[in-house]
């Protein structure tokens, strides 16, 4: 059994594990002090290729890479045979969300451990423990790892960056839009922090609650937010000469909505019931799509213009037809905004023995449109109207 290594700042040992899991430990963690870990996967350049190798808490997995990120346990799992040629150095770092705002900085967690794991076994194989309590930084290079003569090699640094996420996205070429370091000279201060924006091609809500927050714009006209759901409607294998089951799978996309004068109504393709996008809803559904075989899949346009009558929305999808397999639909919605990146949530957490799922939801709050990944699931419309407390009734229907 290999011993653990002890390193520090500048030294650095080759790697003979492949399959890693990699912890940041911070000694002590200030109430109000969010720590973010992040990934930048580089090339020969030192730069990202795209924003797809930036890992972070909006978009916490690169699979297809290897790298996966769980941001409330600071842990990083790897898998370097998966790495492709293009990339030669992954760079791991961590940041204090709104550090400069609050006054805080890497001195207020005091010092900060790197432990490296085998996957399989847990074995510790390094460690580095980086005293903080002198780093007035709230950005972190905390180590990376690099090609070398055909092997993967372990880099402990520790080194400060001056300023907070953005602009060490920056530095990694990654293109970032306003965020935090755009805020206020005076800004309020929340109970909760807010959902952090930050403008990349696409943006991925991962984890259940995860919430972010679409841009306000110009006297408050959002214009058409437009929600998408798309998914594989081929079964998975042939339901039989005999079988009475049809082959594809029916998904509908609908919604709920609740206005601030508190009127509450549903839109969806079962009842007819396809609203309008020019008045009162001020959604429309597009299409039913009976088969999913429609490249465009189904579609709900939210009139973003009269957002301020709105007080929440719940977008949802149920199986109309077939059995309910949600692992093999691989259904997605893409909520998608004029000139802002496209927000996309995966039905993932399958309950296969469920006919509806409870998507997103989006919420006014202060005239912002704040979108909440839920993925909840329910065998029917009126068990996810009590868990949300909408109130509707509901009866059989058909379309």
């Amino acid at each position: 059994m290999n011993a653990r290594k002890d390193l520090v700042s500048g030294q650095n040992i080759t790697l003979a594990h492949h399959d890693l899991h990699v912890m940041i430990i911070p000694a002590q963690m200030p109430p109000d002090l969010a720590l973010d870990t992040s990934a930048f996967l580089l090339n020969d350049k030192e730069k990202v290729s795209s924003d797809n190798d930036f890992v972070f808490f909006n978009q916490p997995s690169r699979l297809d890479q290897g790298v996966e990120l769980d941001c409330g346990n600071h842990k990083l799992t790897l898998h370097l045979d998966r790495v492709g040629p293009q990339i030669h150095k992954i760079v791991f770092t961590s940041t204090i969300f709104q550090g400069n705002l609050k006054g805080l900085a890497f001195k207020d967690v005091k010092k900060i451990t790197v432990l490296v794991k085998d996957f399989l076994s847990g074995i510790e194989l390094i460690s580095f423990a980086l005293d903080t309590s002198a780093f007035s930084e709230t950005a972190l290079i905390f180590a990376e790892l690099y090609r070398h003569q055909g092997n993967w090699k372990f880099r402990a640094i520790g080194a400060g960056f001056v300023g907070g996420l953005e602009p060490l996205a920056r530095h990694y070429g990654v293109d970032v839009g306003e965020g935090e370091s755009a805020a206020p000279a005076v800004p309020p201060v929340p109970s909760e922090p807010p959902p952090r924006p930050i403008n990349l091609s696409k943006v991925t809500l991962e984890k259940k609650g995860q919430s972010i927050s679409l841009d306000k714009k110009p006297q408050g006209q959002l214009g058409k937010i437009h929600v998408n759901l798309n998914w594989n409607a081929v079964p998975v294998k042939s339901p039989g000469f005999f079988s009475r089951a049809k082959g594809g799978i029916d998904l509908d996309l609908g919604c709920l909505f609740e206005l601030q004068d508190g009127s509450i109504g549903g839109i969806q393709a079962l009842g007819d019931s396809f609203g309008n996008f020019h008045r009162l809803p001020y959604i429309e559904l597009d299409q039913d799509d009976r088969s999913g075989a429609s490249i465009a899949g189904e579609n709900l346009a939210i009139n973003g213009d009269y957002w301020h009558l709105f007080r929440r929305v719940l977008v949802f999808a149920f199986i109309y037809e077939g059995i309910p397999n949600w692992s093999h639909a691989d259904a997605v919605i893409t909520i998608k905004n004029s000139g802002q990146a496209d927000i996309e949530v995966r039905l993932d957490s399958h309950r296969n023995d469920q006919m509806m799922c409870a998507i997103a939801m989006l919420e006014n709050i202060d005239n912002q449109v704040v979108i909440t990944k839920l993925v909840d699931y329910f065998n029917g419309h009126q068990p996810m109207d009590v868990a949300y407390g909408w109130g509707l009734n509901y009866k059989p229907g058909s379309k």
